[in-house]
């Protein structure tokens, strides 16, 4: 088995093609023609990870987060770009065509929700490309009861939400963005009545509130870190021959 296989594979349910433009998504570090028997999947490819697929022997890593997302200037020889080359552990990053993807990280949110709350089994796209989703509950629910939902189904320790004395919000139709989506608050307005996703700046706080739409900040590691295990499960269905490792490292911020 070679590296590209393990990226056609990849390939096959969260298509590269489909990456957003600004995106840095496909073989980033190493070779595709290199010999691979064993693959680490982590959420992102982070010093932790990289020493655990050193210690296991992986020939590949692959993630989420792109390993390599600006230009790189230098190359230090600390650095987890330098260190994959240094083991010869080549690198797979699938980004946005995993976010966009049927199936894929916002499908799972969704199937998380589920579990919490009672909502049409068809969902529509957040937005234009596919990446998002949109839920509509069965009848309207506090803002306040899908952000504790929200705190179950995705395991988070703490979930942020809006807080406006003056409106106790009732929300029908949810909009889903894993990652880092407030920057969509403009392009989603009538779409829905709020939107949970992760990273959410100060000031979109108020942006939404003057849109008039409800906010949930579930935290950018518990919206995505899903993935490790359904890209896993993706891998050992497509290579039954490849040894799948996955690694969870944990939120990487402590909360008191």
């Amino acid at each position: 088995m070679k590296v590209w296989d393990i990226y056609k594979a990849v390939d096959a349910f969260a298509p590269f093609a489909t990456q957003e433009k600004w995106d840095n998504s496909g073989l980033l570090v190493g070779s595709g023609e290199t010999l691979a028997t064993k693959v680490l999947v982590s959420l992102d490819i982070s010093p932790a990870a990289l020493r655990q697929a050193a210690v296991l022997g992986c020939d590949v890593i692959v993630s989420h987060h792109p390993v390599i997302f600006s230009p790189m200037k230098t190359l230090p020889a600390d650095s987890v770009v330098y260190q994959l080359a240094a083991h010869g552990i080549s690198a797979i990053c699938c980004h946005t065509p995993l976010d966009i993807a049927q199936g894929g990280i916002n499908d799972l949110i969704v199937e998380r929700l589920r579990g919490e709350l009672d909502f049409a089994e068809e969902t529509e796209l957040l937005e234009e490309g596919g990446c998002g989703r949109i839920i509509t509950l069965s009848q309207e629910v506090p803002l306040t009861d899908i952000a504790q939902a929200a705190k179950y189904a995705l395991g988070c320790e703490t979930v942020r939400f809006s807080n406006d004395e003056e409106d106790s919000r009732m929300v029908k139709r949810l909009g889903i963005c894993s990652g880092s989506g407030s920057s969509m608050l403009e392009e989603i307005v009538g779409k829905c009545d709020c939107l949970l996703t992760g990273d959410v700046k100060h000031d979109r706080w108020y942006k939404a509130q003057e849109l008039g739409l409800g906010l949930i900040d579930c935290g950018h590691y518990h919206t995505e870190v899903i993935m490790v295990p359904y890209v896993a499960q993706k891998l050992r269905e497509a290579l039954p021959a490849l040894d799948v490792v996955e690694f969870v490292e944990g939120d990487p911020v402590a909360y008191v």
